[in-house]
């Protein structure tokens, strides 16, 4: 073990941020979907096809349409992929984009049998919409800190945010 004392972090200290980490991801998960019922009222404004069914999956949903927004014409396989959900469930997704308006599929010029979607001018806003809600969470999180804090913080989670991207998940 080494010892904290020397400025260095000792396995203790590491196993207990794991736990934290477990259990905030436990409560993340149990708050995330409340989060995204606020976010049906913030979009209450913004019309669907059938009031009654919001989104098919509220845990997927901000996944989905962050997926659609960065990647320009993605192929539904290429979206299951990423998304790490089978094929139907991303079918299924992308059906009630589609439906409202917010998305569209399109063939692809190389082979007909793919099939690429991409958002519309109406699912770009819908996706600015959940972006600033996002936003406005995550300062209202940040808030205990100070200034200096929460700048010490997002650099410290944009490198450690940086390094998971970087590392290839070896099982």
């Amino acid at each position: 073990m080494r010892d904290h004392s020397q400025g260095q972090v000792n396995d203790t200290r590491i196993e207990r941020l794991v736990q934290d980490f477990l259990q905030i991801d436990i409560e993340f998960n149990t708050i995330l979907p409340k989060e995204i019922e606020q976010l049906h009222y913030l979009l209450d404004d913004i019309p669907v096809a059938d009031k009654g069914q919001r989104f098919i999956n509220c845990k997927l949903f901000p996944r989905v349409i962050y997926n659609l927004y960065w990647e320009s014409d993605i192929t539904m396989g290429e979206l299951s992929h990423t998304l790490s959900v089978p094929f139907s469930t991303t079918t299924r997704m992308v059906d009630w984009f589609v439906a409202n308006g917010y998305a569209q599929r399109l063939s692809d010029p190389k082979d007909r049998r793919v099939v690429r979607v991409a958002l519309t001018e109406s699912g770009r806003e819908l996706y600015r919409t959940v972006e600033r809600y996002m936003v406005q969470r995550l300062r209202q999180m940040l808030s205990p800190l100070t200034a200096e804090e929460q700048i010490v913080l997002l650099t410290l989670l944009e490198k450690i945010a940086g390094a998971l991207r970087d590392t290839e998940v070896k099982v």
